[in-house]
C-alpha cells in the first residue's frame, strides 16, 4: 500500500499528459519573453532560463545495500534529478557574463535545507569572428561532445558519466576553474581549455595510495589542459555556451565528427613495493553525431550519437556511480565488488565506446497537437583493464515532447551489471533494472 501514491502520481502524468499538451498547444511560450533589452539599441541584453526535471523512479538495489543500515532490495521514491537558474547579460560591446545556479540529486535522503550551488560564474569577450577568450567557474571542457552536455536536451532521460571522466572528483558537476578560447574557422569548431582542478580532500572519491591501484591524489593539482575540435559537415551549431544539444527536434541538419583530449601531469597515485608514484591522467576521445531530418517527411528525425573513449588513469582505476542514489549504506563482505544501491562500472582505465540512436515520429493528433514521440536505446561497452570480462549497461525509453524540451515526459528502462569477487578474481553476478519517470520543465 505504501507504494500506491507514487504509482498515482505516474498515472496522473500519463493520463492528464494530453491535457497539458493540449493547453501549451494553444499557448506556446516564445524564448523571447525571457529576453529582456536593456538600451533602445539592443546592443545590451539580460536572459534569463530555468528548468526541473522530476524523477519517478523503481530501483532494484545491488545485493548488501541498505538504507539506514536496514537491507533494501528495492526502492521506490520521488525526487529532483535537477534544478538549473541561468542569467546571461551582455553591458558592454562583444562581452558576455553568465552566471548559474543549481543543485542535483535532491531526494528523500537528502539533507534538510539543501543549499542551491553557484555552478557557474564566468565572463566571455569576443576579439573576432574566430576567436572568443573567457574565464571564471565554468562548464567549459575538451574531450568529446558531451563532456559538456546540454542536460534538458538530450536524447535519453539522463546523460552518461563515460564522457565525464572527473565528475565530482576534481571537477564540480561537470565545472572546473579555467580559462578558455573557443571559435570557428569555416567548418572547424573548437575549444581549448586550461583548467586548474578542484582538490579532491573533500570529495567521497578521496582516498590515500594502494598498491596497485590508482586514484586522484591530494597533492596540489597540477594544470589540466583539455581540448575539442569537432567538424561541422552541415548546418552550423552555435558555441555561444559551453553546452551541446543531444537533439535540435528537426530545426538543424547536423552531421559532426570531432576529437578531443584531456592532459593533467601527476593526477593520479598509487603504490609500488609501498612507495608512491605518480600517474599523468591521459583521455581521448572521439565521436561522431547526427541530427537529421528526413526529406520525405521533414517532422521525422533520425538522431545518433557514437563515440570512443580510450582513458589512462593509471594502474587498476576503476570508478563506480550511480545517478541519484537511492540508498545511503552498504554491508561490506569479502564477496562484495559492486556499489551500494544503483551503482556500476563506468570509469576505468581501458577503453569504452557509448551510442546513442533515437527517431522522433510527427506530432500526434490532427485538430490538437499532442505532441511527438521519440523512442531511443543508448548503450556503454566498456573493456576496463581492471575488471576481466566486458561491461555492457543499457538504457532504452520513450520522449513524450508535450512542447519540445520545453516540456517533455520520458520513460526509460536501464539495465546493469552486477559484480562481485571470488577466488578467480571479479566476476559477474546478474543484472539489475532501474526504471524512471522523468518529468521536465524548461524556461527559456
Amino acid at each position: 500500500m505504501k507504494y500506491w501514491r507514487t504509482y498515482g502520481i505516474l498515472l496522473y502524468f500519463l493520463v492528464h499528459g494530453p491535457c497539458l499538451s493540449t493547453l501549451q498547444a494553444q499557448s506556446k511560450p516564445s524564448n523571447n519573453k525571457l529576453l529582456f533589452y536593456l538600451d533602445n539599441e539592443k546592443e545590451q541584453w539580460l536572459k534569463i532560463s530555468a528548468y526541473a526535471q522530476i524523477w519517478a523512479r523503481n530501483t532494484q538495489n545491488n545485493p548488501g545495500s541498505t538504507i539506514n543500515d536496514r537491507p533494501a532490495s528495492t526502492t521506490t521514491d520521488l525526487s529532483i534529478r535537477r534544478f538549473r537558474l541561468g542569467v546571461s547579460t551582455s553591458h558592454w560591446p562583444e562581452t558576455t557574463f553568465f552566471f548559474q545556479l543549481g543543485v542535483n540529486n535532491l531526494n528523500y535522503l537528502s539533507s534538510r535545507g539543501t543549499s542551491v550551488d553557484l555552478l557557474d560564474a564566468y565572463v566571455e569577450h569576443k576579439l573576432s569572428n574566430y576567436i572568443a577568450v573567457g574565464g571564471g567557474k565554468s562548464a567549459w571542457n575538451g574531450l568529446s561532445r558531451y563532456t559538456s552536455p546540454s542536460s534538458s536536451k538530450m536524447i535519453a532521460y539522463d546523460i552518461s558519466f563515460i564522457a565525464l571522466p572527473t565528475l565530482n572528483g576534481t571537477d564540480d558537476l561537470t565545472r572546473k576553474l579555467s580559462v578558455y578560447a573557443k571559435g570557428k574557422v569555416g567548418k572547424l569548431d573548437y575549444r581549448l581549455v586550461l583548467a586548474k582542478p578542484l582538490a579532491i580532500q573533500s570529495t567521497t572519491t578521496a582516498a590515500e595510495p594502494v598498491e596497485g591501484l590508482a586514484s586522484f591524489t591530494s597533492n596540489k593539482p597540477n594544470v589540466q589542459y583539455s581540448s575539442y575540435i569537432k567538424y561541422e559537415f552541415l548546418d552550423a551549431e552555435s558555441n555561444a555556451s559551453p553546452f551541446l544539444s543531444g537533439s535540435y527536434l528537426g530545426k538543424k541538419r547536423v552531421l559532426n565528427l570531432g576529437i578531443g583530449y584531456t592532459l593533467q601531469p601527476n593526477a593520479l597515485w598509487s603504490l609500488r613495493s609501498n612507495e608512491n608514484q605518480f600517474h599523468d591522467l591521459k583521455l581521448f576521445a572521439a565521436d561522431v553525431y547526427l541530427d537529421l531530418p528526413l526529406k520525405f517527411n521533414p517532422e521525422m528525425v533520425i538522431m545518433a550519437y557514437l563515440g570512443y573513449f580510450n582513458y589512462d588513469f593509471g594502474p587498476g582505476y576503476i570508478r563506480q556511480i550511480g545517478a541519484n542514489n537511492p540508498v545511503n549504506g552498504l554491508l561490506s563482505t569479502e564477496e562484495t565488488y559492486s556499489a551500494k544501491g544503483n551503482s556500476y562500472p563506468v570509469l576505468g582505465t581501458g577503453e569504452a565506446l557509448w551510442g546513442q540512436l533515437g527517431y522522433l515520429f510527427p506530432s500526434m493528433g490532427k485538430e490538437d497537437n499532442k505532441g511527438r514521440l521519440q523512442p531511443y536505446i543508448s548503450a556503454q561497452y566498456s573493456d576496463f583493464d581492471a575488471i576481466p570480462s566486458r561491461i555492457l549497461q543499457y538504457d532504452f525509453g520513450m520522449n513524450w515532447y508535450f512542447n519540445g524540451h520545453l516540456s517533455k515526459l520520458s520513460i526509460n528502462a536501464q539495465n546493469r551489471p552486477v559484480y562481485s569477487n571470488s577466488a578467480e578474481g571479479i566476476l559477474k553476478d546478474g543484472r539489475k533494472w532501474m526504471f524512471v519517470m522523468q518529468y521536465q520543465f524548461r524556461i527559456d
